[in-house]
């Protein structure tokens, strides 16, 4: 299945659907690919994240998500395909990356995705083309070949010095059973987990939901991040306060409040330590770029 949408500033709902054949869940994965054709904004629950052109995301499966922009052309393209398995996994499909694994075995959330930025590789851009006519023919005995191997290299591209092109604050990396899964998903399902709760987090209560000891985790997170789980739980603050400086109308109060801030005053003294500029001049700055 293949998608494109338009947006006239109306925030347009996107909800893709699988693919009508029967297939043996068992043996299938189903996979879709969201691509920013001009810079938007999609939000779907309580997150918001600012695509520009040329952005991937790789998901499970987009449920209710809104699109807005002010372009007149196409903004996303959405391609929505079921691979089969290979066997093994890791020599036919992403090379030897855990990474995309982990998402694929994750059984436990009906979404998660990671989201890719600085994408300046037009062959990803033209493996989604080829994708896009595979996906749209109609289903015979080499359908599940073609899009097999070309989703592998697409994924593989993709991981190509993926830690300068993983968003870990917008994307939802797998589950909280990731004790034993890579250490990128390790540290996305951690910063997801900060930032799906505005940075109101204790290092005790997420040790508890992801089933580690608290010293634990305060050393994993030293060896994940290179820094304290309190300087980390900061980073991903300002990062979503930048966020929604840049993306919303709500007063400096709001946002101090909902990143848990009981002044604003100290809301706004972190944020210029942090920055080198104030929230007020950060909004400002981000609206004229």
């Amino acid at each position: 299945m293949v998608l494109k949408y338009r947006s006239y500033d109306n925030n347009e709902i996107v909800n893709s659907s699988k693919q009508s054949f029967k297939i043996n869940s068992l043996n299938y994965f189903h996979m879709e690919f969201l691509e920013a054709l001009t810079t938007c904004i999609l939000s779907s629950g309580n997150r918001t994240i600012q695509l520009t052109r040329s952005d991937i995301i790789v998901s499970h499966h987009f449920k209710n998500i809104r699109i807005s922009s002010k372009s007149r052309h196409d903004v996303i393209r959405l391609i929505s395909i079921d691979i089969k398995y290979p066997s093994p996994l890791n020599q036919y499909l992403v090379a030897d990356n855990p990474l995309i694994h982990d998402m694929m075995n994750d059984t436990n959330k009906d979404l998660c995705y990671i989201c890719f930025k600085k994408i300046h590789s037009q062959i990803c851009h033209n493996y989604l083309d080829i994708l896009q006519i595979i996906a749209s023919k109609k289903r015979d005995k080499y359908y599940d070949f073609q899009s097999q191997r070309i989703s592998g290299l697409l994924l593989t591209e993709l991981l190509h010095n993926h830690r300068q092109k993983i968003s870990k604050v917008d994307s939802d990396f797998p589950s909280k059973k990731v004790k034993y899964a890579s250490k990128d998903t390790q540290a996305g399902a951690l910063m997801s987990y900060i930032a799906s709760h505005h940075g109101q987090v204790t290092l005790s209560e997420m040790a508890n939901e992801f089933g580690y000891q608290k010293n634990y985790l305060s050393r994993l997170c030293q060896k994940l991040f290179k820094q304290d789980f309190i300087h980390l739980r900061l980073n991903i603050r300002i990062s979503l306060a930048k966020e929604q400086l840049k993306l919303t109308t709500k007063s400096i109060e709001e946002i101090s409040n909902e990143l848990g801030y009981k002044e604003v005053s100290s809301f706004s003294k972190q944020f210029s330590q942090i920055t080198g500029i104030s929230p007020q001049n950060w909004r400002k700055k981000s609206s004229s770029d």
